[in-house]
């Protein structure tokens, strides 16, 4: 029984090391890369004929990954893949190129990487992914190289290394690729320009001084034109919201009017009855109740309308615990989750900026969920995962609700937008969460595509800078 064992595995051993050069004559050939890397993942199945193997390229330009080669897995599945932007927390493949190290998800039905794509992998028949990424030898990242299962599976020390192997020879094939794409433009480059270059040197530069002033006018031009038409778009829905409220009340209090002429009339007359009396009173408690309501949502309105202005307040940073804050945001915001669910993920750091800020931004992001991601659902999944890289933060925020339309995806940083306006809803809430990042933190929050529910992407500096005025 042993002697089978040993010549099984020196055969299977034998069949990986023939793939293996195989694929590195076909490098050494300088064949097609996708042909090259197909050859591998076809070649890698050998270890085990259980597994399905899968190579991503990444864009490192705009961090989105690209399937390049795969021998097994279903083509709706790998076109579900085509272009989805890197981040911790997004499947194993997006999670491996973002933190550039291994991720081993043994079960995809319980692990929180996979919560908007768990349907998409159960639909391919796939329950476990390991992803090991594709490092150069320079760092860089070229894609991730990854093993799935059709059931949930932990790997053992001998499946470790092989996953990072082939990562290995992938980037050997991707290396190669781009240094022979390099040659052939340099190259290129080389012969447009040997000929040419002092003469053009001198014409461009005198076209780019003329270009930078032109550009120049036309950027204070686009700069004012801008603050003319948000100033514009504010006002006007500042107007129109305000309008209805405001008519509602002007109506009660003129029907209040006429009731109590008629009432100071027939008072005056002797005529004056007591139901008539009682009817009055109620049909005043009536007018006093709208105009009360009305009056409540003009209130709310103009304390919404005041919070827009973030960029000239007074603020007061600090330098405190991320995590801590996001413990301290998840108990105090638990009777708005109600049943939802909020699951936050956070390393360990500490950072120096505005504590009320975040707590405004986190509140607001929440809410907007609640109220509009899980309008139609019963229990509702919010996911917040809070790195630090390069002296930034970057918060990925995610839910699994109904999601923001394509056609609607321009407007919703908009101020008075909203899908919800049956329920109250004033429209303010990712205004002001925008401008709060943009003028406060000096950061960014962008809608990053979602196949379930809505994901942003916010980042800002660590060390608060304060702007001059």
């Amino acid at each position: 029984m042993t002697i089978s064992r040993d010549i099984n595995y020196w055969r299977l051993s034998n069949q990986l090391e023939e793939g293996r050069n195989h694929v590195l004559k076909m490098v050494a050939r300088n064949e097609d890369i996708k042909l090259v890397l197909n050859t591998l993942c076809q070649k890698a199945q050998t270890y085990n004929p259980e597994m399905l193997c899968s190579v991503l390229r990444l864009d490192n330009q705009q961090k989105t990954l690209h399937p390049i080669a795969s021998v097994s897995l279903p083509d709706f599945y790998c076109q579900a893949l085509e272009g989805v932007t890197i981040g911790s927390g997004v499947g194993s493949c997006g999670t491996a190129a973002f933190t550039k190290s291994r991720i081993i998800v043994e079960d995809i039905n319980t692990h929180p990487y996979w919560n908007q794509y768990k349907t998409l992998a159960l639909k391919a028949k796939v329950q476990s992914c390991w992803s090991e990424p594709i490092l150069g030898a320079n760092g860089l990242v070229f894609g991730t190289f990854a093993i799935y299962y059709r059931e949930p599976k932990t790997p053992t020390e001998e499946d470790l290394k092989f996953i990072e192997l082939s990562a290995n020879l992938a980037a050997v094939v991707f290396e190669n690729h781009e240094n022979k794409t390099k040659l052939l433009e340099a190259n290129e480059q080389l012969k447009q320009k040997i000929n040419e270059r002092t003469f053009e040197l001198e014409k461009v530069n005198i076209a780019l001084e003329a270009s930078i002033k032109a550009q120049s006018k036309k950027y204070l031009l686009d700069i004012n034109n801008e603050k003319m038409l948000t100033t514009n778009s504010l006002i006007c829905g500042f107007s129109h919201e305000i309008s209805t409220p405001i008519g509602t009340a002007i109506t009660a209090n003129s029907i209040a009017e006429d009731k109590i002429k008629q009432l100071n009339e027939i008072a005056t007359s002797d005529n004056l009855s007591r139901k008539f009396f009682i009817n009055s009173l109620c049909e005043f408690e009536e007018i006093i109740s709208l105009n009360s309501q009305s009056l409540k949502r003009v209130n709310a309105l103009l304390q919404r309308f005041k919070n827009i202005n973030t960029f000239k307040r007074v603020q007061e940073n600090t330098s405190f615990c991320m995590s801590r804050l996001l413990n301290e945001i998840k108990k105090s915001i638990q009777p708005v989750l109600g049943i939802h669910q909020l699951l936050i993920q956070c390393e360990d750091f500490s950072i120096f900026s505005n504590k009320d800020i975040l707590w405004q931004i986190f509140f607001n992001l929440i809410e907007n969920s609640i109220i509009h991601g899980f309008k139609d659902i019963a229990v509702g999944m919010v996911h917040i995962n809070i790195t630090e890289e390069r002296k930034m933060i970057i918060i990925n925020y995610q839910d699994n609700g109904c999601g923001v339309s394509k056609k609607n995806t321009e407007k919703i940083f908009e101020p008075f937008y909203t899908s919800n306006r049956n329920k109250n809803s004033l429209g303010l809430g990712l205004n002001i969460i925008n401008n709060l990042i943009t003028n406060s933190l000096q950061g960014t929050i962008k809608l990053i595509d979602s196949p379930v529910g809505v994901r942003y992407e916010i980042m800002f500096p660590k060390q608060f800078i304060k702007k001059v005025e």
